[in-house]
């Protein structure tokens, strides 16, 4: 079988002629019209295949922007988070440095406070030298010295002036606040150094010893009841 075609322009016409082992011949014509389509249906492939093109340029070099001002943007954030991390090293390396000054500042204050309460305790010695002691008798609880002049009589903790009275039997009266429940109570004869609403520390002078005023009645109170001095004083020597 063989297939002939023939173009016939000026009626713009396509015959397809085939002949068949036979010897017989077919003839099929196509019109202009199924032309015409056929060339338009072409048209329009042509133009869509231009049209898939340009869009997929214009697509492929909008990704492409894209991608480069993503890549900016992730360098970007990239020397961001290394410069967050130096500084957040830093920062911690500070902080480190600054929790340990606070810690050692809290020991420093806790040891100063274990200090300061253990100061404001009438543990001391109430004079300044050796004397002679008896315990009273008789009434409240009170150790007698008796010393030789020249001696002081000290304050035996921190604390606060709270009276300087006449006393019946010694003469003048002082009493020292410790701001912890305990009262030290000195009495003696002689002219007292101190006013009423001084605070003084351990070791301050209240009262000179001299020929007239020899004799010192020493007591702790705490919590306003008289409590045997024995049980506070510390002597050395």
């Amino acid at each position: 079988m063989e297939k002939q075609f023939f173009w016939s322009r000026t009626k713009r016409t396509l015959r397809l002629v085939t002949e068949k082992k036979d010897g017989t011949i077919i003839r099929r014509t196509i019109g202009p019209t199924a032309i015409e389509v056929a060339t338009l249906l072409l048209f329009l492939l042509v133009v869509a295949v231009i049209c898939k093109f340009i869009y997929d340029s214009i697509t492929i070099r909008d990704a492409r922007k894209t991608i480069i001002e993503q890549t900016a943007a992730l360098n970007d954030l990239t020397d961001e988070n290394e410069a967050l991390t130096v500084e957040n090293s830093t920062l911690s390396n500070k902080v480190a440095v600054l929790s340990e000054a606070v810690s050692k500042k809290a020991e420093a204050e806790d040891v100063l406070s274990q200090e300061t309460i253990e100061n404001a305790l009438p543990k001391g010695f109430p004079l300044s030298g050796s004397a002679t002691m008896t315990e009273a008798e008789e009434g409240d609880p009170m150790l007698i010295f008796s010393a030789s002049s020249g001696i002081n009589v000290l304050t035996t903790g921190t604390g606060t002036v709270e009276v300087v009275d006449a006393d019946e039997i010694y003469g003048t009266k002082i009493i020292i606040d410790h701001g912890n429940g305990y009262r030290s109570v000195y009495r003696n004869g002689g002219t007292a150094l101190v006013k009423q609403g001084e605070s003084l520390g351990k070791g301050y002078i209240l009262f000179s010893i001299g020929k007239d005023n020899q004799e010192l009645g020493y007591q702790i109170m705490l919590n306003e009841e008289y409590i045997d001095p024995m049980t506070m004083i510390e002597i050395n020597g």
